[in-house]
């Protein structure tokens, strides 16, 4: 054989060598290290994972109604819906943010968020039902998670900053995030296309007639957007930033009536509601100039029961408890059937310091309605502050999974351990206070105390190891 000829042979048999070299590599990096491919969905824990990214960072920019009541009536109507969407990956929660816009919005890992905006508009609880069945939909069909998913490029962090972003609006909060995360591109690629809102309109329908709620109720939440003009100002809901095509979604919802005429066999009480808005509108105004409004319409509507429980509230607000009291006492003479305003007055007395009044209102109370967080939460509280302290924390110990997100929760807790000797507890309830707070140096904390008084072999430490390990602390102590 010539050389050239020899040497070219010996040159390709090195070249085949490192080709099927480089190719046992490249199926080797495949099998250990695989890569996702871009056409995937994200995977579950990555849906989780973003919505708790999404909610901490909430926590930091927004205001949360913690009211046990609000929320509760909230996850009631969501609960109901859920019951027949059928399998899901997450276990939803509902929030209700403290903010003027008609707006709710769902997150990868079975966030709900609502404004109060939303809840102080609407007429009938079947509106809320249609707006949140819509908002399941959009989780249960995964659309946020494919629109991530399409963007390569974005990782979980910048998908939770836009989220944000996209969730607050265009307040100053939403357009500060936007601009400093540079993701106004992205904050148009991630809202939801017209094939993702009819493909949710679709399933909405379909949970909601399921529930036996009136779907006419989501079409009355879109003609309130269009009645009021929203469109043609600056304020424009992000509902419809991220929710488009109203006129036609009202048209195609008409239509799936007409078609299949579902039956409303579900009837809730609209008092519920109606006490529910005044409580919000409470909570997030001005006490003293609500005062003011509502004795002034008390003189055109001297009997309006609405005006009264609204006017006692504000006055509690204001510490004002013995005018607070009365008001109620009118309240409850007007509907002397509806326990919830009774429920109310033992608010009333409650923060008064009158616990021994309070105390038989709501044990009698959470006799009849075992369900409702709110008036086991004020019956714990009133066990605690009359030093009744096993009861109260047996009563806590049963809420611990519904107020998990409640901040105020914690620091009774924390102050109720503290009472009982137990301080590794108490430190680690105040540190989960601190964090819901979003003043994490001060939860660090906590969680540095929790770890050093806790007992060795309680499986609490451990926790607490998991999330100093987290922030990236050693433990010490």
């Amino acid at each position: 054989m010539a050389k050239s000829s020899k040497t070219s042979y010996i040159n390709l048999r090195m070249f085949h060598k490192i080709l099927n070299l480089s190719l046992l590599v490249f199926l080797l990096g495949i099998i250990l290290f695989p890569v996702k491919p871009v056409w995937a969905l994200m995977s579950h824990e990555e849906e989780a994972r973003l919505g708790r990214q999404v909610l901490r960072m909430l926590r930091e920019k927004a205001r949360f109604v913690d009211d046990p009541e609000v929320v509760n009536y909230v996850e009631e109507v969501g609960r109901r819906i859920i019951a027949h969407i059928g399998p899901h990956y997450f276990p939803f929660k509902f929030y209700v943010l403290e903010d003027e816009s008609l707006n709710a919005f769902a997150v990868p890992g079975g966030y709900i968020f609502v404004n109060t905006g939303l809840l102080e508009e609407i007429d009938r609880e079947d509106e809320l039902a249609g707006v949140l069945a819509h908002e399941l939909a959009h989780v249960q069909a995964r659309h946020l998670a494919k629109r991530i998913e399409k963007l390569s490029r974005l990782n979980i962090a910048s998908a939770a900053v836009t989220i944000v972003g996209l969730l607050l609006g265009r307040g100053k909060m939403g357009q500060a995030i936007a601009v400093t995360s540079s993701a106004l591109a992205t904050t148009k690629a991630l809202a939801y296309s017209r094939s993702d809102e009819e493909e949710a309109d679709r399933l909405g329908f379909e949970y909601l007639t399921a529930a036996g709620y009136d779907p006419r109720g989501f079409i009355e939440v879109f003609n309130k957007i269009v009645r009021h003009r929203w469109l043609l100002s600056e304020n424009v809901p992000s509902y419809l930033l991220t929710h488009p095509g109203t006129a036609e979604r009202i048209t195609y919802l008409e239509s799936m009536i007409e078609y299949y005429h579902p039956k409303v066999n579900y009837r809730p009480d609209p008092f519920r509601l109606r006490r529910i808005q005044v409580r919000v509108r409470v909570l997030t105004h001005d006490a003293g100039s609500l005062v003011v409004r509502y004795r002034e319409e008390l003189r055109m509507s001297p009997e309006d029961p609405f005006l009264h429980y609204g006017l006692a509230l504000a006055l509690a607000k204001l510490r004002r408890f013995e005018e607070a009291a009365r008001e109620m006492a009118f309240v409850i003479q007007k509907f002397p059937a509806k326990d919830d305003f009774r429920l109310d007055l033992a608010e009333i007395y409650f923060q008064a310091g009158r616990y021994q009044e309070a105390l038989p209102i709501l044990k009698r109370y959470v006799k009849r309605h075992p369900y409702r967080t709110g008036a086991k939460y004020f019956l714990a509280r009133c066990y605690q502050e009359t030093k009744e302290y096993e009861k109260a924390l047996a009563l806590f110990q049963k809420l611990k999974d519904k107020l998990a997100d409640n901040s105020d929760f914690h620091y009774h807790l924390g102050r109720l351990y503290a009472a009982l000797g137990k301080s590794g507890k108490a430190h680690y309830q105040f540190a989960l206070h601190f964090q819901l707070e979003g003043e994490s140096k001060v939860a660090l904390y906590h969680l540095r105390q929790a770890y050093r008084k806790l007992p060795q072999g309680d499986p609490l430490r451990a926790k607490v190891v998991k999330k100093l390990e987290a922030a990236k602390v050693k433990p010490e102590g």
